[in-house]
């Protein structure tokens, strides 16, 4: 069975790079019949991914993947016989049979860094960069547990520090010498934080001894097994609220071993209307077990280093590892050849039209797109002035109409404090805000609109920052399969989708996105032919026509293993 690894390390973002890598995995195990795994380094359940992005992700197998060092990804990508790196921004190297790296936009790795960033990477990259390979090597030496799920932070994990769990976590004990490990047992720590509010958190412990997850049809031969094997240790206990425990747990030496950790959860959202935190939380779970003085300092202060040091790319040797680059747009495969010297393969994104339907239109000017002011943002706060001075200058014309801003928004201080500038600005004028709503609420509210704006990049210049536009836009595509009527940034990858004046309209500036959305607002009959238009044309980017050309590309792949 042909094994493919999709490496997305935003996955938790769920935004439309998210839905683009996890369509890949849901048309691989499904069309190719492959093994597929969805590699990240920050637990997400992938029901909830496919609830919140419409997909069938059933087939599809979660793998945490704490990148700390190129030896370790190595360790990783090399059990692949096809791995896509899809998560943007990436500068990790690939080692399996063939490799292929999705570029959204060959974004200059620096582009978002400010001084204090600059000064570290000049100062400390090279010591940073010593130590990270250091203890990637004593951590691949001495780690005996690979984190199979449940765990939201892998690295702090392996850093011997504590992290979040989902409330069931399923650990694998590495099967290299069990005389390494002492007497076979194995020891981990356990915490129920003042946090959670929990008085009396209940936790289990299970060790199943098997070596490996046992298929459907051998378990349903065996009554006695379950899916890790042969149950060979049950621990429960309770964890009073601030409580931490040492727990020595013993293990079969004879086959290999799944540990299995469930515990009582909490939803901090739910607990607070401060917390924006809404995932699932359990036990604190801790690494314990013994390691000498001088590996404990190293991975404390390891702890402490920012990421970027490690990661950053000094010189673009990692696409060296890579046989193929897939391009998102027209847009993104000139300056992928421009700023990489690297040809690419034209690969679209998946829309999902077919899902999209069209009501009665309201009086609604509609824009999507994540809440955040850095790098390529929406320009939502721009969007909001520019509706305020319509609905000022033409009050008959604009009269009963809203903005509707809809999008995802992480909590980040930032991006906080981006939306209360557009709440403050827009305080007594008809603006709607919507925060991470469902597929179904977007859908309808698509169903409903009227007209879509997409102004990102507007105010940037293209030749200097060409990263700062849309690369494709997903949004619009979505917005046409459900009738509404885009007017869009003459720039960026939005010129390979609007045909001025046939399926939508394009602005330069400000003034005529103004003037173009008080045209089609005075003269709905003249421009019910566009509408008809945006969504036959909607069409050239659905998701069959993404699978046939994906199918194309694995297979060429697949081929050039053989």
């Amino acid at each position: 069975m042909l094994k493919i690894g999709i490496y997305d390390r935003y996955l938790n973002t769920l935004g439309g790079g998210e839905r683009y890598s996890c369509k890949m995995a849901e048309i691989l195990s499904k069309k190719m019949h492959a093994s597929v795994d969805m590699v990240t380094d920050i637990y997400s359940s992938l029901d909830d991914v496919s609830k919140r992005l419409n997909l069938d992700l059933s087939m599809v197998n979660l793998k945490i993947f704490p990148f700390l060092s190129e030896e370790y990804a190595s360790k990783i990508t090399q059990n692949y016989d096809i791995f896509i790196n899809a998560t943007y921004l990436s500068s990790l190297p690939a080692s399996a049979a063939y490799n292929i790296y999705l570029c959204y936009f060959p974004t200059p790795f620096d582009s978002d860094f400010k001084f204090i960033h600059r000064f570290l990477l000049m100062f400390f990259r090279l010591p940073a960069v010593w130590l990270f390979k250091t203890a990637g090597k004593m951590i691949e030496s001495s780690s005996f547990l690979e984190v199979k799920e449940g765990l939201y932070d892998v690295k702090r994990f392996m850093l011997k520090r504590g992290s979040w769990s989902s409330g069931r976590i399923l650990l694998k004990v590495k099967d290299f010498g069990f005389k390494n490990i002492y007497f076979g047992k194995i020891n981990l720590g356990f915490k129920n934080p003042y946090s959670s509010k929990i008085q009396d958190m209940k936790v289990t412990v299970k060790v199943f001894s098997a070596g490996k997850e046992i298929s459907g049809s051998d378990r349903a031969n065996n009554s006695n097994i379950e899916r890790y094997g042969n149950l060979f240790f049950e621990k429960k206990f309770n964890l009073q609220s601030q409580e931490k425990i040492n727990l020595e747990i013993p293990l079969n030496t004879q086959k290999g071993n799944f540990i299995l950790i469930t515990s009582d959860t909490f939803i901090p959202s739910q607990m607070s209307n401060e917390a924006l935190d809404s995932r699932v939380l359990g036990v604190v779970l801790y690494d314990n077990n013994r390691s000498n003085i001088f590996r404990k300092m190293t991975l404390k202060i390891l702890g402490f280093i920012p990421l970027f040091l490690i990661t950053y790319p000094s010189k673009l040797k990692f696409l060296s590892t890579y046989q193929e680059i897939l391009s998102i747009s027209e847009y993104s495969k000139f300056w992928v050849k421009k700023l990489w010297a690297r040809e690419s393969t034209l690969l679209f994104p998946p829309v999902d039209t077919e899902s999209f339907y069209s009501k009665k239109k309201e009086k609604i000017i509609l824009s999507v797109g994540r809440f955040f002011p850095e790098h390529h943002n929406k320009k939502q706060l721009e969007l909001a002035k520019v509706f305020i001075e319509l609905f000022t200058q033409y009050p008959e014309i604009m009269k009963g109409y809203e903005l509707v801003l809809a999008g995802g928004l992480e909590n980040k201080k930032t991006h906080l404090e981006y939306i209360d500038k557009i709440r403050e600005i827009s305080e007594g004028y008809p603006v709607k805000i919507m925060l991470n709503i469902s597929w179904n609420d977007l859908k309808d509210i698509f169903a409903k609109a009227q007209i879509f704006w997409h102004a990102a990049g507007i105010g940037e210049d293209e030749k200097k920052h060409p990263e700062k536009f849309e690369h494709f836009g997903i949004t619009t595509v979505e917005a046409m399969a459900a009738g509404c009527i885009p007017i869009v940034i003459n720039k960026g990858g939005q010129k390979e989708i609007i045909k001025e004046g046939i399926n939508g309209f394009k602005f330069e500036n400000f003034s005529e996105l103004k003037e173009k959305t008080i045209m089609i607002i005075k003269n709905p009959q003249k421009t019910e032919e566009v509408r008809i238009n945006t969504v036959k044309d909607s069409k050239l980017f659905s998701n069959e026509v993404f699978e046939k050309n994906l199918l194309e590309i694995i297979n060429k792949a697949k081929d050039a293993i053989i």
